[in-house]
């Protein structure tokens, strides 16, 4: 019986544990609707756009990127464009006026920077005012 509980005691502290190694983060790129849901478990994370902007989501993990250091890079699909992938790269660790770029290619080779700009974290007043416009949106 004392070997159950002890079992069940070191279950308990271990699911605590790995529950609190997740962590959630808000990242809003700046200008655009985007706001990405950023859940990060060891060095993996998942991330999802809200639906009402694009719904985009994927996930990646957290390296460094050469010429641009410590970031965090997530492969994304956004479900209203087929055919097109997009790779994302934001500076980690996460905080407020941090860079954002964005790749995308149409073919699998060729890769290109289609975008690039700075990014908050959601809890930050100073943000400044959002678009209607994903920063997926083609332009």
């Amino acid at each position: 019986m004392k070997r159950i509980l002890a079992a069940v005691a070191t279950a308990l502290v271990l699911t605590t544990v790995q529950a609190d190694a997740r962590r959630i983060n808000e990242i809003s790129l700046d200008g655009y609707c985007t706001i990405y849901h950023v859940v990060l478990s060891g060095g993996l994370l998942s991330a999802q756009d809200t639906p009402t902007c694009s719904g985009t989501y994927g996930g990646g993990l957290v390296g460094s990127v050469k010429g641009d250091g410590k970031s965090v890079v997530i492969a994304l699909q956004d479900p209203g464009s087929p055919g097109v992938q997009r790779m994302l790269t934001l500076s980690y660790p996460f905080v407020t006026g941090g860079i954002f770029k964005l790749y995308e290619t149409t073919d699998g080779t060729n890769f290109h920077l289609a975008l690039d700009g700075t990014y908050s974290l959601e809890t930050a007043p100073e943000r400044g005012p959002k678009s209607e416009v994903s920063v997926t949106a083609r332009r």
